[in-house]
């Protein structure tokens, strides 16, 4: 081999080990210890056996909104986080009665316990998260329009989540979620003043219904 090729091959030799030691460098995040993360982005309704429309006395449909999440864990490993969540989605209560609208305000507050399963791939984590918790829903009626003043539901819910994030610095990472948000409630309420009066579901009730919020998403390791 001619001294010249020595040399290109000696520089090409250089140029690989240099470029892997800086890729290993780029790669080197830190995944482990505690977590805080939030979401933001669109809520969604989805039908339940209580839907996100209505034909009965009042005519309409629930319309996406805003929503947004926190979360707050620990990754004792790389490839796994534990922690606890909160979520609040608003919806867009579109219904009407023969003379005004009948909701001013409506939304969801769900609490869960998480645990989450990670791939870490590079600075890439793709993630699938389920959690048990406790969930909400409130739908606000405009004053004097229909025979109560809300109507809402409350009880056990699950949520199943995955999730896409890229490491921006070691402990700093970017992405998008969706949180599913799945209501088990067995019962329909509506309040007036002090009293409540509560029901098994109905097609046409608007409170119970299932929520979707999509969004981007970002946290850091601490």
């Amino acid at each position: 081999m001619t001294t010249p090729a020595r040399l290109a091959l000696c520089a090409l030799a250089a140029t690989f080990t240099l470029s892997v030691a800086s890729s290993a460098r780029a790669a080197d995040v830190k995944r482990r210890g505690g977590q805080a993360e939030m979401m933001m982005g669109g809520s969604l309704c989805i039908p339940s056996r209580t839907g996100c429309k209505s034909t009965d006395e009042i005519v309409g449909r629930t319309l996406p909104s805003f929503g947004m999440g926190f979360t707050l864990g620990f990754r004792p490993i790389r490839a796994l986080m534990i922690g606890a969540a909160y979520n609040v989605g608003f919806f867009n209560a579109d219904y009407q009665t023969a003379t005004t609208d009948a909701y001013r305000a409506s939304y969801q507050n769900s609490f869960f316990a998480v645990i989450r399963g990670i791939l870490p791939i590079w600075r890439i984590d793709l993630g699938l998260e389920i959690g048990p918790g406790f969930s909400r829903q409130v739908f606000n009626a405009r004053g004097g329009v229909l025979p109560y003043d809300r109507q809402f539901s409350q009880g056990f819910a699950l949520k199943t989540a995955p999730s896409i994030d890229f490491f921006v610095t070691q402990r700093f990472f970017l992405g998008g979620k969706i949180d599913f948000i799945w209501n088990f409630h067995r019962e329909v309420c509506t309040a007036e003043g002090g009293n409540r009066a509560c029901f098994k579901r109905d097609d046409n009730d608007q409170a119970s219904v299932h929520q979707m919020i999509v969004g981007f998403h970002l946290g850091t390791t601490f």
